[in-house]
């Protein structure tokens, strides 16, 4: 069992380590540091003193809210804390951690068992199996294909995690040694993602920096002629762009960031940052709609005055 402790322990110091130094910035990145600190407290529970045992147990049981959490900051164009599922994921880890003060001490009923701690349960799972759907319905939001199927790897990995470390405690259906082992190679695989693909990551949550470039768009000013190399490179990606727009392209159904890119003979990335960056639009499908609403009002005020008038009598 302390061997796999070990292990366990080892392989989160890493990850802590990775994690602080590049993505501590991020809300993400701040979220899961916690995700993190509540694993130690996952591995430390068996070993702690008893009159510590309190807090390890209160720690590890907001793995599921944080998860949660997680999930809605990586893949919500709007992340909606405030909601039923933010509520449930709130009492999953507010109400044991209230309660089993006064459960272990014996002064409360069978129904008070049930509120306190038995409820709390059942929202844990309900929690993290929201996230997973969660992650696996709007994954495809991302606009880089390759950061796209890394979160989704990513997320799954530590969801299952946090799912079967979940069970394990609820039912107690594991040994204590299995913590090392879930907690170990869960952190391996995840620092194997990270090490491999940090440059990709380092864009994990775009819409925290989309809000600085849609507060202040940089102005391409293409008719200039003294444009710096970089600069013309992006005007002539805007001008493609918009000569392909004007043919209709964005009509296309389930048009995808990928299927844009490769119509514009352009990398993900630029066409990312274009549409971000240099447009100043939150995303790629903020971007498509405003093309088809503007389609839609130049209709609307194109529609004859005799069909209106016919309409009306």
């Amino acid at each position: 069992m302390l061997a796999l402790t070990g292990f366990g322990f080892g392989s989160l110091a890493a990850l802590f380590l990775i994690s602080w130094r590049d993505f501590r910035h991020l809300r993400v990145g701040k979220v899961f540091l916690l995700i993190i600190l509540a694993s130690v407290a996952y591995l430390m529970d068996p070993l702690a003193p008893a009159h510590w045992r309190w807090l390890t147990s209160d720690l590890q049981t907001a793995l599921p809210a944080l998860f949660w959490v997680l999930c809605q900051l990586v893949f919500a164009s709007r992340p909606r804390l405030i909601s039923v599922w933010g509520a449930m994921a709130l009492y999953s880890f507010a109400a044991p951690a209230f309660s089993s003060p006064f459960i272990a001490g014996g002064h409360w009923s069978d129904l008070g068992i049930f509120l306190g701690l038995k409820l709390g349960q059942w929202f844990e799972y309900v929690v993290v199996l929201h996230g997973v759907i969660y992650v696996v319905r709007h994954w495809r939001n991302d606009l880089v294909e390759a950061r796209r199927k890394l979160r989704l790897a990513l997320l799954l990995i530590l969801g299952s995690a946090v799912g079967t470390a979940t069970i394990s405690l609820n039912f107690g259906i594991y040994p204590e040694a299995t913590r090392g082992m879930i907690v170990g190679l869960a952190s391996l695989a995840i620092l194997f993602c990270i090490i491999s693909f940090r440059d990709v990551l380092l864009e994990l949550t775009p819409n925290e920096q989309v809000t600085e470039s849609e507060q202040q768009p940089e102005p391409l000013a293409c008719a200039s002629g003294s444009v710096d190399a970089p600069r013309q490179v992006d005007c002539d990606d805007v001008l493609k762009l918009e000569e392909l727009m004007k043919g209709g392209f964005y009509k296309n159904e389930k048009l995808t960031l990928k299927q844009l890119a490769n119509a514009l003979g352009i990398p993900e990335y630029r066409v990312r940052r274009l549409i971000n960056q240099k447009l100043g639009y939150r995303n790629f499908s903020d971007y498509i709609n405003h093309l088809r609403i503007a389609e839609a009002s130049s209709r609307l005020v194109d529609t004859p005055t005799a069909f209106r008038q016919t309409k009306i009598t």
